[in-house]
């Protein structure tokens, strides 16, 4: 936990940053327009030829988290767009179908279909108007002010580009259907109807997506005042993606290449609903238009008029009937096979969503079953060898939310470092980083900590027992970096900060009385700081302090004998984003951030002695990791190294053997996470 130079969320900055256009996310770093809610009149979302079929089959669009706080801004009938990489398309016109949220298909856009999406700022999108496909010399002039470069460009757009740019999309009717000022543009018989029929359905159209409307409607503005049910906390607003960017982390991992067509003007095709669907309803349209055209010239015909004193009497020909009554069939038939199938497609939609909640239930189930299995298979060998079962699995260590690479967790999974062994527990209620953590008998308490969007006053409390989250009494306000400890029954929530300050105050817990109440103040104020108790005492050690533009090197005591909080002598190093570890009798300070650079020092207090004295250091310098001490080893578990990587290798240090890397897999990339030996 920690602050740093380039590793930060929203409100996570270093004080000398300008963030007057600049939004900065884990370790990246997004211009953005910074439009309120009400100015926002329309989105752009992105993908590439390998990926717009999933977009548009699935009816859902997204991107990564760190657009979320823009697109949570998105009202159903918000007017959306999708920018296609690859050739730089603008296609359209789309409406929101439902509010901007958080992953709504949490495996979509993955190569396998399991691995979570890593574009979970997603919107249901539905068809305004089936229209073609812009290049970029057509919208370019609408948009010329969203460029911040001559290739990259805002996502967010206000009401005027919105209005601008809908008014440029030319409908694919328009020019699927030849309009034609007298019978001479239209087929001489039904033979050359029904050969356009059978062309038609071949061929489909270029974009291949259904439509809800045949003619251009204009926009109607949202209300901005409705009540969706999302917060308006936040009105940031960001886009950024380059070429480089959407080939690395585009939407381009969910199909192969056999699995897209191209027609046409290199638009990928769907499945075989949608092309027989729309080259359907481009046949059915211009047969309505030739009956009604053929049915409007007889009318005309048979009635009889007068031309000076001579009539013209009814020149239709029994041809010409039987001709008209053979398109009305064609077209009664076309509009029952349409109807079928839309059915057809409904119910093939919804077997796709009922298999796929289907293949995560069994996944769970049989991620659960290979773990029993794999451990009866130690207890059975541990058996034979005379072992105590008790000790083939060995003790757990709680891993608690943070940011995997992509994205923030809710996850809560028990670690065996023993068979390197990851379990998944029920998750929390939200995704949570910079969050603090502290057992009490059977509960573990995880409070304040962030989204990368915002930051909590939340606390939620874990039952090992029952394996259910409840929801705990609020912190007196929102907060993330601060520490966590447990002393005398009591819960400590320490220090910490909300991006542009940071705080001393000090809130405790009593389970017994259910709710939070001041404690005596820290001396300093600590943001992404430790804590930890060791002998009936809390010690707290470094941290960052806004107030001062300041890293601190400074340690704190809190006796409950004294009832305030000492100051004691210092690291011999500033330390942020650090972690602390009691072993034994004496607590281990490692790594995090010295306000230069991420370290991997260790030192070591003597509280009897006061006073530190250096250790060996570990291998990889990393910040923004946690310690966990079990069976006198020291557990350092992911973080952020020197080159704002993620670390995914878990160091241990024993007395005795110093450090050793022993080469876990199952954790994987984690970082401003939490942890505990509980």
């Amino acid at each position: 936990m920690g602050t740093g130079r380039k590793t930060e969320t929203k409100n996570v900055a270093t004080p000398k940053q300008d963030q007057s256009n600049t939004r900065r996310y884990g370790d990246q770093s997004f211009p953005a327009r910074n439009l309120g809610e009400d100015e926002l009149g329309g989105v752009i979302f992105g993908c590439t030829h390998q990926t717009i079929n999933e977009c548009l089959s699935k009816q859902l669009f997204g991107l990564p988290s760190v657009h979320f706080s823009y697109v949570k801004n998105i009202k159903p009938g918000m007017p959306l767009f999708l920018f296609n990489y690859s050739d730089r398309k603008m296609h359209g016109i789309f409406e929101a179908a439902t509010p901007g949220q958080i992953a709504i298909d949490q495996f979509a856009w993955s190569r396998d279909g399991r691995t979570k999406t890593q574009y979970p700022a997603q919107v249901r999108v539905s068809t305004k108007t089936q229209c073609l496909p812009l290049p970029e010399t057509k919208y370019k002039s609408v948009i010329s002010g969203n460029y911040y470069n001559f290739r990259h460009i805002y996502f967010e757009l206000d009401n005027a580009q919105t209005r601008d740019l809908v008014s440029l999309f030319v409908p694919a009717h328009a020019h699927a259907i030849p309009r034609a000022q007298n019978l001479s543009g239209f087929p001489a018989s039904v033979h050359a109807v029904r050969k356009e029929i059978d062309s038609g359905l071949k061929d489909g159209n270029q974009f291949g997506v259904s439509s809800h409307s045949n003619d251009m409607v204009p926009y109607k503005s949202v209300d901005r005042n409705a009540n969706y049910g999302i917060s308006s906390a936040s009105r940031t607003s960001e886009s950024n993606f380059s070429e480089k960017a959407s080939e690395r982390d585009g939407l381009n991992d969910s199909v192969t290449e056999k699995e897209i067509e191209s027609v046409n003007d290199d638009h990928p095709r769907i499945n075989p609903f949608h092309d027989e669907q729309h080259g359907t309803m481009a046949v059915l349209q211009k047969l309505q238009e030739l009956s009604c055209l053929r049915q409007t010239l007889t009318k005309d015909s048979s009635n009889a008029t007068l031309e000076g004193d001579a009539i013209v009497k009814d020149n239709t020909s029994l041809e010409q009937r039987c001709e008209n009554d053979e398109l009305l069939q064609i077209i009664n038939e076309l509009a029952k096979k349409t109807e079928a199938i839309w059915e057809k497609q409904t119910e093939s939609d919804q077997e796709r969503l009922v298999l796929r909640e289907t293949v995560k239930i069994m996944e769970t189930k049989i991620q659960q079953l290979q773990y029993q299995y794999e451990k009866l298979q130690l207890e059975y060998s541990a058996a034979l060898l005379g072992e105590k079962r008790n000790n083939v699995e060995g003790p757990s260590i709680f891993l608690i939310g943070g940011h995997n690479g992509y994205t923030c967790l809710p996850s809560l999974d028990s670690f065996y470092p023993t068979i390197d062994r990851l379990v998944p527990l029920r998750p929390m209620s939200s995704a949570r980083a910079y969050a603090a953590v502290a057992a009490f008998n059977e509960h573990l308490f995880v409070f304040g900590g962030g989204d990368g969007d915002s930051w909590y006053n939340t606390v939620e409390s874990y039952n090992r027992v029952s394996n259910v989250w409840i929801t705990c009494p609020c912190l007196k306000q929102n907060k993330g970096g601060l520490a966590g400890a447990t002393l005398n029954g009591k819960i400590f929530a320490i220090g910490g900060g909300n991006g542009s300050q940071s705080f001393s105050e000090v809130e405790m817990f009593d389970p017994a009385h259910g709710s939070w109440i001041h404690s005596p103040s820290l001396q300093q104020s600590r943001f992404t700081t430790t804590a930890t108790e060791l002998n009936g005492v809390l010690y707290v050690a470094g941290g960052y302090d806004f107030n001062k533009d300041s890293y601190l090197q400074s340690l704190e005591r809190y006796d409950p004998r004294e009832g305030f909080w000492t100051q004691l002598t210092s690291m011999k190093t500033k330390r942020a984003c650090h972690s602390v570890a009691v072993l034994g009798e004496t607590l281990y300070a490692l790594g995090g951030y010295d306000g230069n650079q991420m370290v991997s020092t260790v030192e070591i207090f003597d509280p009897r002695a006061n006073s530190w004295r250096i250790s060996s250091p570990f291998s990889v310098p990393r910040g923004y990791g946690c310690a966990v001490t079990v069976n006198d080893n020291v557990y350092l578990i992911g973080g952020t190294s020197a080159d704002a990587e993620s670390v995914e290798t878990v160091e241990v240090y024993n007395e005795r053997q110093g450090w050793s890397v022993p080469g876990y897999k199952a954790i994987g990339q984690r970082r401003f996470a939490s942890a505990i030996a509980f």
